[in-house]
């Protein structure tokens, strides 16, 4: 730009250049002068002919030369450039220029000579100077340094371009922001200064209006700073500096006008994150913190620090305070225990026991200095950066070290809790946000009494405790319910199957006929009740089978409109391509049905009726994190989407919605049961389960069925496999011939009950049949009766040998006899030997007279 000024100036605009055109009055002066020099010269050369008249030529002419003389001197000729090379310096510095170029440019500008002094300034410039109310005297307009005069941030700026004036270079500078005049904004300035021609200088001052944008609502007045004694700079949340002054860029040894700058330039992490934590209202924070130079040199510095604004558009105010080499040599030679008498100055303690110490500093866990004569009592002379973040910015020194933590039960109990941790650990809540956990340890010095404390953020390890105690209970609830389930259905079982005798005796239309009837639905409910359980605990009996999700839920959607209500809008959306599953179908409906029946009830709750959607769709991982669930592995998925418009699941019960009887239902309306049975029921088929859910909008249950490749698997079972579980049926079987048959049965079942009311029943319809209470005497009878048993039906829960025991140990005996399984709920070995050997029924319990019949005659038939 400079260039460009140079090779567009006039020469004849130039201050002091001649006039253009003719000037009357200079061509007569020279006019008269030239004749009366002509005629000296011939009164002197030819003095006889001119006569007397000679001496009166000679007098002008002296007369004339005396006038020239004192015409140049007393300036007159200059004024009218007679002598144009010697009057231009003193014309130009009398009678300012305005030229044509300067006025062109829109940025305030101002031509000096380099020693500052102003030349020619453009209306731009002018009218900035009476903004600020400075004017310079009558032919000129204020200077550079005149007109920042008053903003003392502004002199070592302004000397560092006036010197760059005088050596004529080029230099710019970012100004820091100002109140200009009246204005009550701050605004900011970039000044420049270029050499022009060979003796002036052009300055100009370019207002920023994005850096004055990025300071926010700083306060003009706390950036006066430049030349201060201390470091000082100001940033935004996202670590860009807005401002920093001289005495920090020198000792940092950063180039000046860096406007790139951010805090992770200048500060290791460990400081940048206490830089990053909006502290609430205008208090300050304190922070040791670690400061590095552009060379790699790091230093070690005291940062206060106040925020203001709050999100994205908050900034700080920090002044840096960097401890002379003698303090920190002072520092380093005090012992870290060393502590200031009682009655220290405020200054002394703040400082006390402050180290370089990074062992201290940048342990990984809380450490604290203490002085006093008690745990209870003791103040904190210097804390590391771990506990300041721990405790929210409250670990400072000069405090009570007691206020750090919570006192559920009182002052004095802490007081006697804090005494206990100088024999071991002992576990407390820090005060604040979020209330962590923490294990105290307290070191005593030479003396007795209280130095250091190590604080260790236990929160981690309390919630992984709490997990594992949660874990224990339900392997122990599943355990129990293994057992209660055996021995509840051993009892069902035989109050279903006497009630099933009973009611062959006395057919509808019997006085007793309904009693026994009504005996039998509270045994089936009781059943059901105790299969809830067992999903829940993961121990029911599977037979998973493979199977297209779209033709299962459009099978069901029949049975399921049944059961919503009339008032909610039941619709169904498949996905296209899906792969197919490998589960138990029964099961999966189950856990369907569970989530549309809730959300039936949260519908009509909250308006009476609603839409309710199932929707499949093929899925992965990846949409699992979406949604904030990282539990879910890799892999391709059938998603079951079950989404509902009602009142929705408030965050503070979502981790206890699928805890065993929970309920938000009124008494009597709900068991808590519902969800339970639906987690336990996709945890086992090897899926993953988690609610999306925004209060008055509703709630989304995804559930995320694995993809089943196992192409070969399914041709060795040849193909779809069927479920086991049949259909509870409460109806009393007839003594028809439709369910009579032929065979060899041996019922091996230790429950005399069970076992005496099945045999008779089956040899009522034509079968032979028999029993063994335990599995050795049942493997006797198969040894002494090998090849003639058609049919084994045993127990798998027994004293002893148990049923899966039995099949192994008498396989050699059993090569044409069918196997069938009876039992309440799942064991490992029976769930691997039914997944092993297709071949091998299984009939859960309690089970009905029909149900057993139907089976029995079913396997005869097939092994015939």
């Amino acid at each position: 730009m400079t260039d460009f000024i140079e090779q567009t100036i006039d020469p004849a605009d130039a201050p002091g250049a001649p006039r253009k055109g003719f000037d009357w009055i200079q061509l007569t002066f020279w006019a008269a002068l030239v004749v009366a020099g002509g005629a000296a010269g011939m009164a002197i050369t030819w003095s006889e002919a001119v006569g007397p008249a000679g001496a009166v030529l000679v007098i002008s002419l002296g007369a004339m030369t005396l006038v020239l003389v004192m015409w140049g001197v007393r300036g007159a000729g200059r004024r009218l450039g007679v002598f144009p090379d010697r009057g231009a310096a003193e014309a130009a510095a009398q009678t300012p220029k305005r030229h044509l170029w300067l006025d062109a440019l829109a940025e305030p500008s101002l031509i000096s000579d380099r020693g500052g002094a102003s030349v020619a300034a453009n209306a731009a410039y002018l009218e900035l100077a009476q903004l600020a109310h400075v004017v310079g005297d009558s032919a000129h307009a204020p200077s550079v340094d005149r007109l920042f005069s008053s903003n003392p941030g502004m002199a070592a700026p302004i000397y560092r371009l006036s010197k760059a004036a005088k050596m004529g270079v080029a230099r710019s500078e970012l100004l820091p922001a100002l109140l200009f005049g009246d204005s009550h904004a701050p605004v900011q300035y970039e000044a420049s200064v270029a050499p022009l021609a060979k003796t002036w200088s052009l300055w100009r001052l370019r207002r920023v209006e994005a850096i004055v944008a990025s300071a926010g609502s700083v306060d003009a007045r706390a950036l006066y700073v430049e030349d201060a004694p201390i470091g000082f700079f100001s940033a935004r949340r996202d670590g860009r500096v807005v401002y920093i002054n001289q005495t920090l860029r020198q000792m940092l040894g950063l180039p000046d006008g860096d406007s790139a700058l951010r805090l992770e330039d200048i500060m290791r992490p460990e400081g940048l994150k206490l830089m990053k934590r909006e502290v609430r209202g205008s208090a300050s924070q304190r922070a040791e913190v670690v400061l590095r130079a552009r060379d790699g040199v790091e230093t070690t510095a005291t940062l206060i620090t106040t925020w203001s604004g709050k999100g994205a558009d908050a900034h700080t105010r920090s002044v840096v305070y960097v401890a002379s080499a003698a303090e920190q040599q002072v520092r380093r030679a005090s012992p870290p225990a060393a502590a200031p008498s009682s009655g220290a100055p405020a200054a002394d303690l703040r400082n006390a026991g402050r180290s370089d110490d990074t062992m201290f500093s940048d342990a990984p866990f809380g450490v604290v200095r203490l002085d006093g004569e008690g745990v209870e009592s003791a103040v904190m002379l210097d804390a590391n950066r771990t506990l300041v973040e721990m405790t929210g910015g409250r670990a400072q020194p000069g405090r009570r070290f007691a206020d750090l933590f919570v006192a559920d039960q009182g002052t004095a109990a802490l007081a006697q809790d804090l005494s206990k941790a100088l024999d071991g650990a002992v576990n407390f809540k820090l005060a604040g946000e979020g209330q962590k956990s923490v294990d105290l340890y307290v070191v005593l010095d030479r003396q007795g009494r209280p130095s250091t404390a190590y604080v260790i953020d236990t929160t981690e390890k309390k919630l992984l405790e709490q997990r594992l105690a949660q874990g224990e209970k339900l392997q122990a609830l599943g355990k129990m319910a293994g057992g209660l389930a055996h021995e509840f259905n051993n009892m069902l079982a035989g109050i279903i199957l006497n009630v099933d005798k009973l009611q062959i005796r006395h057919p509808p239309g019997d006085p007793t006929y309904f009693e026994l009837k009504s005996i039998n639905e509270f045994a089936s409910r009781g059943a059901q009740l105790v299969r809830t359980m067992l999903a829940f605990t993961r121990r029911q009996v599977f037979r998973p089978e493979v199977f297209d999700v779209t033709d299962a839920l459009s099978d069901y959607y029949v049975l399921l409109r049944d059961i919503i209500d009339e008032r909610i809008k039941l619709d169904v959306v498949h996905g296209r391509d899906l792969p197919r599953i490998k589960a138990d179908k029964g099961q999966l409906e189950t856990a369907v049905t569970n989530l549309c029946t809730n959300a039936r009830d949260a519908m009509i709750e909250k308006s009476g009726g609603g839409r309710l959607v199932i929707r499949t769709s093929r899925s992965d991982a990846a949409a699992a994190r979406k949604d904030g669930f990282t539990h879910v592995t890799d892999g391709d998925y059938v998603l079951i989407e079950v989404v509902d418009d009602g009142g929705g699941i408030p965050p503070d019960i979502m981790e206890k919605i699928f805890e065993p009887f929970f309920t938000t239902k009124a008494e009597g309306k709900g068991t808590g049961l519902g969800l339970a049975t639906v987690y336990g029921i996709v945890k086992q088929l090897g899926g993953f389960i988690y609610p999306v859910s925004k209060v008055g909008r509703g709630t989304t249950f995804k559930i995320f069925m694995p993809a089943w490749d196992g192409v070969e698997e399914q041709a060795a079972a040849g193909g779809v496999l069927e479920t086991a579980e049949p259909a509870p049926s409460s109806s009393a079987p007839s003594r028809g011939g439709d369910l009579a048959g032929r065979g060899s049965i041996l019922l091996v079942e230790d429950e005399d009950g069970v076992r005496g009311i099945a045999a008779q029943l089956l040899a009522s319809f034509g079968y032979s049949v028999i029993e063994a209470s335990d599995g050795e005497k049942a493997l006797e009878i198969i040894k002494e009766q090998s090849g003639n048993i058609d049919l084994l039906i045993s127990d798998v829960v027994m004293p002893g040998m148990d049923g899966p025991a039995l099949l192994k140990e008498a396989r050699p005996w059993l090569t044409n006899t069918r196997v069938m399984f009876i039992s309440g709920y799942a064991e490992r070995d029976l769930a691997k030997t039914l997944e092993d050997d297709r071949a091998i029924s299984f009939l859960p319990k309690p089970f009905t007279l029909r149900q057993l019949a139907e089976r029995v005659q079913q396997e005869l038939k097939d092994a015939a």
